[in-house]
């Protein structure tokens, strides 16, 4: 029944119901049913204080969603597609004297190799402008493999292919002996850099919708394009990866209202020439570090889409969000089990965003923006914010009835549910399993990221065996670790006093 429903089609062959309806309907009624038994149950008066506390939250975070929520629209209906008349009206005049794509591929499956690499050669050729890929490559079976592809496809004299190869150090060495190989080559001016990964395949006339807005907008830098993905694992692991992408076109559409961006994903983006062949921008990408108070200085390994972000950010450029260009990556889990997966995964990106944090605050409003800036503070707040409800919720439950946590419980499964609508103006999709891998990340990612946030050095890939070295001898280590323990303990225990008095369960003296 359920499959009938869900592959309803009108006679024109297009659905009835968006993909997932089925299991949403179940999932509403579900809801309905919990929110029923909420009349049965009578609750302890709730101290004034919880009241206004938790309230003020809700209100100031559901009203932040709501704010990126109506921004992205507007960007997508009125503001991009403005943009969007003005380059297709430039034409040819807007066309960039040379494009360069710079792919960086180290222990990727050759299938994904294949196709990520012909679609850029196809891509190269269809666009018509003079075109140089430059894959930054480890292993010689890739050369011999991309040599083959490039061969296939027969490319016409203004597409060119050049290699460089680099031991297997990590993605920033890789992109930096890209980014040289290009300023060797000079760029004329206006020419521009796409960094691609090794497992991003790019659709069909991805270069030419792009390259356009350099010349269009005014003071561009750089930009990047939606994403969405083939996942090699279970259903739930295909769900929660789309679901991210789904947000983060409705976040992205919302930053580049302001002319900004969070992050110029590594997966592709695209950069001014200028900037991508400055000897300083490459060392920057090559050796991004930071000094902490605690742990002292230590290089980034990991992270480099924010590095480059940082660094057009910091030289006050622009940066959009282009919507309506899609490329697809191929996700490869670290690991079957779902929960050691997206916990290896969410380490790696909360680390990168929190690592960069701090010095994308310490810009200002002035250089960033005032919207920008807020954001970037946000991204330091919601990790304590995000787990005040569920404790909150804990604390009333010890101290008066276990029915305040079934009235929090429905409150996020109707929170969630209307969420999951708001993403359908992302992707035309109604997944029941939306609600609930929401609330995992909320929970869970918070839980994580304040896990790296005490534990900044702490860095790897998922892919990569490449870890950081930083030369600390036994003791060093020990004295690192054990401090991490301590200051995030003190933390969590601080949060939880904190809520716990807001809650009128704990209190100070007699």
């Amino acid at each position: 029944m359920t499959q009938a429903i869900t592959q309803a089609t009108r006679s024109d062959g297009r659905r009835l119901l968006p993909p997932g309806a089925a299991g949403f309907a179940a999932y509403t009624a579900g809801l309905a049913a919990m929110a029923a038994l909420l009349q049965c149950i009578t609750l302890q008066p709730i101290p004034v204080l919880f009241a206004a506390v938790i309230g003020v939250l809700a209100v100031w975070r559901y009203s932040w969603g709501l704010v990126h929520f109506c921004r992205s629209l507007i960007y997508r209906k009125i503001s991009f597609p403005v943009l969007r008349a003005q380059a297709d009206a430039g034409g040819q005049s807007l066309m960039p004297p040379h494009i360069y794509l710079l792919v960086t591929s180290f222990r990727i499956q050759a299938e994904t190799s294949v196709k990520v690499y012909r679609a850029c050669v196809l891509e190269a050729i269809r666009c018509g402008i003079p075109c140089t890929i430059v894959a930054s490559i480890v292993e010689m079976c890739d050369e011999f493999l991309i040599k083959e592809i490039f061969t296939q496809a027969n490319p016409p004299p203004h597409v060119q292919l050049k290699f460089v190869r680099i031991p297997g150090t990590g993605k920033r060495d890789a992109l930096a002996q890209g980014f040289r190989a290009i300023s060797r080559d000079m760029p004329e001016p206006d020419s521009i850099v796409a960094v691609v990964d090794g497992d991003c395949e790019l659709e069909r006339d991805c270069i030419r919708k792009c390259v356009p807005f350099f010349r269009s907008v005014p003071n561009l830098g750089a930009l990047t394009t939606d994403e969405d993905c083939e996942v090699e694992g279970s259903e739930v692991m295909t769900q929660w990866h789309r679901m991210r992408f789904a947000q983060r076109h409705v976040l992205m559409s919302s930053m580049s209202l302001s002319g900004k961006v969070l992050t110029l994903t590594g997966r592709m983006s695209m950069f001014r020439a200028d900037i991508a062949s400055d000897p300083a921008f490459i060392r920057h990408v090559e050796s991004d570090s930071i000094t902490h108070w605690r742990l002292g200085y230590f290089k980034f390994l990991t992270g480099d889409d924010k590095s480059t972000w940082f660094w057009v950010l910091k030289k006050g450029m622009n940066m959009i969000y282009v919507p309506d260009v899609r490329v697809n990556t191929v996700e490869h889990p670290p690991s079957k089990h779902f929960v050691l997966a997206t916990s290896k995964l969410m380490l790696r990106w909360f680390g990168n965003m929190l690592r960069i944090n701090g010095q994308a605050m310490a810009l200002g409003p002035a250089r960033t923006g005032l919207f920008t800036w807020w954001c970037i503070i946000d991204q330091r707040v919601t990790m304590w914010t995000s787990l005040t409800g569920p404790t909150f919720a804990l604390f009333l439950g010890v101290k008066h009835s276990w029915s305040f946590v079934l009235v929090y419980f429905v409150w996020i499964g109707f929170t969630r549910w209307i969420m999951t609508l708001m993403l359908y103006s992302s992707r035309p999709v109604l997944s029941w399993y939306y609600p609930f891998l929401m609330y995992y990340n909320q929970i869970w990612g918070s839980v994580v990221k304040t896990y790296v946030f005490f534990r900044l050095d702490r860095q790897s890939w998922t892919r990569q065996k490449t870890k950081l070295n930083r030369s600390l001898n036994w003791m060093q280590e020990r004295v690192m670790i054990w401090s991490s323990v301590l200051v995030h303990a003190v933390a969590m225990l601080a949060f939880i006093c904190i809520v716990g008095m807001l809650a009128g369960v704990l209190t100070i003296g007699n």
